[in-house]
């Protein structure tokens, strides 16, 4: 048997062991075979399939990119390859990609589908867009195409548009794994949380042992008061995945829920041990040792939050308000100004920044953050409120009850600025008698 032979004869067992899923088996195989035959760009893509099955996307790149040296034009490489940039995040790289793919064949879809759903993460939805209705002229109903068109969707907020694409996804594909949780996201979003629910159990149904779906529903029935419910999809996740760090934070949350704090810290702990970088589980131990008023460890928690850059916009609103329960108020505003910088539109976030900066007597910054809370929130009456203090710690008595007023005239019961009112009146008419008598005073000086 000569070495082409042995080659063909490698690629034919390769084949076998991929359909019984024996990936690693597969892949030893075709490597032999390019080993003894290194000119067949099919055995290359082949390797490429292989390594995206075990999740070794940047392996599977470089296996395309060699698919394609033997063959510059090979449809089906250039659009794994594609698919594989984006995978790991690579969106520009993905799209020019694709573009190519466009280029050789306009009638390929998937290089028109498969750039919904890059130029959707690089927040060109416009674009998007124009690749689904692209899509359409060459292939009328794609499962794909109007899933990740559900996908774009549903991140500029237009739920109902996204959920009628994922439904339309769901006739042309039954088994479709990802479209019952997109709805049931949307649907929480929507505050639907039942209707929510159930599309999560329908995807528990197609796939039981998806500890993420399980995490979501657990989070979704404690936000629905169901807590024993979330407590058993909490307990059952960490039964799938023991040594995954997402269920055991998840249930540590849940015991803190339950207000049992020391079974919260073993979870925390356990978090960390199986991913010291797990953002939020320091900040959760932070708030049980400032509940138990362990200040110097609370302290160091947060300390060592802070060293991981977190940047889920939840955990740096809790971190700050902690901050501030300890006097540092410096680090609180700086995981607020992070805070703001990545979702400028949160409310939370910026009004909690203006009360910092007003902490560390920073007025005019302060003033410039409940501006912005107005911009978003014009009838955010806390934020009326410190806008009239700020000033009237500054001095500025007619802005201050300028504010106050604004406030009042959209709740006119507001007990708070009511006093706020009074306060400032009283000081203004001091004030004006202060300078009435410091004016007579002088005018009243015998002359030299």
């Amino acid at each position: 048997m000569n070495d082409w032979q042995d080659a063909e004869r490698r690629v034919e067992k390769a084949r076998q062991f991929f359909e019984r899923q024996q990936w690693a088996l597969a892949l030893e195989e075709l490597r032999a075979a390019i080993g003894l035959n290194p000119y067949n760009n099919g055995w290359f893509f082949n390797i490429g399939l292989i390594l995206d099955e075990m999740g070794r996307y940047d392996e599977a790149i470089e296996a395309y990119q060699q698919a394609l040296e033997i063959d510059e034009n090979d449809l089906q490489s250039l659009d794994h390859l594609g698919l594989d940039l984006f995978r790991t995040t690579r969106h520009e790289q993905a799209i020019k990609t694709f573009e190519r793919v466009e280029a050789l064949d306009p009638s390929y879809e998937p290089s028109y589908c498969h750039r919904i759903i890059a130029y959707c993460a690089l927040g060109d939805h416009e674009k998007a867009e124009e690749m689904f209705y692209l899509a359409r002229l060459y292939k009328d109903e794609c499962p794909l195409c109007y899933y990740n068109m559900g996908c774009s969707l549903a991140q500029r907020g237009q739920y109902d548009r996204a959920i009628a694409c994922w439904r339309k996804t769901l006739d042309l594909d039954h088994d479709h794994l990802e479209v019952h949780v997109r709805i049931a996201e949307a649907l929480h979003a929507k505050g639907e949380l039942e209707q929510s629910r159930r599309h999560y159990l329908t995807a528990l149904r197609q796939e039981p042992g998806n500890t993420q779906t399980l995490l979501d529903l657990g989070e979704l029935l404690v936000e629905m008061g169901r807590l024993d419910e979330a407590g058993e999809k909490f307990r059952r996740a960490i039964e799938l995945s023991p040594e995954t760090p997402s269920p055991h934070y998840c249930y540590g949350q849940w015991q803190l829920q339950r207000g049992h704090e020391q079974q919260a810290v073993q979870s925390m702990l356990r978090t960390l041990q199986l991913d010291p970088t797990f953002a939020g589980a320091h900040v959760s131990l932070a708030r049980i040792c400032l509940k138990r008023n362990e200040i110097h460890l609370a302290r160091k928690h947060l300390r060592s939050e802070i060293l991981l850059h977190p940047e889920e916009p939840r955990t740096l609103l809790e971190m700050a308000n902690l901050l501030m329960d300890i006097d540092e108020a410096r680090s609180a505003v700086a995981c607020l100004k992070r805070l703001v910088q990545l979702d400028p539109r949160n409310v939370a976030g910026w009004q909690n920044l203006a009360v910092a900066l007003f902490a560390y007597a920073r007025f005019d910054e302060g003033i410039s953050a409940c501006q912005q809370v107005l911009e978003l929130d014009p009838t955010n009456t806390p934020t009326l409120y410190n806008l009239a203090l700020a000033y009237e710690r500054t001095g500025d008595y007619e802005q201050a009850l300028h504010w106050v007023n604004k406030g009042l005239a959209i709740d006119a019961g507001d007990a708070w600025l009511q006093k706020l009112g009074f306060r400032i009146k009283f000081f203004e008419f001091r004030n004006r008698v202060m300078q009435a008598v410091r004016t007579f005073l002088h005018l009243r000086l015998p002359s030299r």
